[in-house]
């Protein structure tokens, strides 16, 4: 009989024949009120991230899982994607590798981004384009000339299709939710919005919040004139951020108000975040999520904390902290994966 992995590959190409039969079935998302709707019709995302075209080549090189990732891109994971469970592919691009005067920038790399959203948005999916810095060139941790530049070099073909939805700028690198950080939180954010909507834009754009995008406690609120404008969430379960209470302080209570998504969630052994009942609490994350519809799009499918090299899921089985995860790898992609096929 064949294994797993053969037939995964065998039935790929069937299930993206599929997928594409339905064009862009997956198509127009806009914000009414604090939802999100796609073809008129409140929708709850349930996506993962790829991270396959983080960054040009050659800045994969000594990073195998990152380069594991770009080399597996293609019409098989997203086949992958789609027996996940999701309905939404969150790309995150390298704003120094679209940006002309960048030291990394490739003049390849920007078709390499095109090319992935095509494809994606041909397979059904919706789609997240995330603008990511690294700290390696971009210290600040806030918009800069280099990400307006790298907008600039992709917005004119992603401005007209309102199945694709822009992430500004992830993870702003602000470390509190006092009133002085909201205000450089404001001064970085609202000139991004500005530059998309006056080269065209007619997208949902997603800013994300304080502290990496963990928090929207105390939030000023930002401008657009489409009013299509959403808050991109990171709920990961931090010291701060392990709770029902802490969840309603930092996004739940804005929510109620005002479109929110997680755009980036999973619950690792690893990085000091490792706990006894860190699946207990992820689970619980999960149902609060559910509970208050709120869209999740699951890090990274291509990444080893969501899926083991035999294709499996990671779990949060027998965790021991400090060890190797008996289970998996110390991911929560099998409880996130259950998630998105019973809701």
């Amino acid at each position: 009989m064949p294994g797993r992995g053969m037939v995964i590959a065998l039935t790929a190409t069937v299930i993206l024949i599929a997928l594409a039969a339905a064009g862009h079935a997956a198509s127009d998302v806009r914000i009414e009120g604090n939802h999100f709707y796609r073809e008129g019709v409140p929708w709850v995302a349930e996506g993962v991230t790829l991270v396959g075209r983080v960054s040009p080549e050659g800045e994969t090189h000594g990073k195998p899982a990152y380069a594991a990732a770009r080399a597996g891109f293609g019409p098989d994971m997203l086949a992958e994607v789609h027996r996940f469970g999701a309905d939404l592919v969150r790309f995150q691009v390298s704003q120094a590798g679209l940006d002309p005067k960048s030291p990394i920038y490739d003049p390849t790399y920007r078709d390499e981004v095109l090319a992935a959203v095509r494809l994606a948005r041909e397979a059904g999916f919706n789609v997240i384009v995330s603008m990511q810095w690294q700290k390696r060139l971009d210290r600040s941790g806030l918009p800069s000339a280099t990400t307006r530049r790298a907008w600039r070099e992709i917005i004119p073909a992603l401005a007209e299709d309102r199945g694709i939805l822009l992430e500004v700028f992830n993870e702003p690198a602000i470390g509190h939710s006092r009133a002085k950080d909201w205000r450089i939180w404001a001064e970085a954010m609202q000139p991004l919005i500005d530059l998309l909507r006056k080269a065209g834009s007619q997208n949902v754009l997603l800013v994300g919040g304080v502290q990496y995008s963990r928090s929207f406690e105390n939030a000023p609120l930002l401008h657009d004139p489409l009013g299509q404008l959403g808050y991109a969430v990171h709920p990961f379960l931090g010291p701060s951020n392990q709770t029902r209470a802490d969840w309603e302080r930092k996004f739940g209570d804005f929510a109620q108000t005002y479109p929110v998504m997680a755009t980036a969630f999973n619950a690792q052994a690893g990085g000091g975040y490792c706990r006894p009942e860190l699946p207990e609490q992820a689970e619980a994350l999960l149902n609060y999520l559910h509970e208050e519809q709120i869209g999740l799009v699951a890090w990274a499918l291509d990444m080893p904390n969501m899926r083991k090299p035999d294709g499996a899921y990671t779990t949060l089985d027998h965790l021991v902290c400090g060890q190797r995860n008996a289970g998996g790898e110390g991911g929560a992609g099998e409880m996130i994966h259950e998630y998105f096929m019973t809701n």
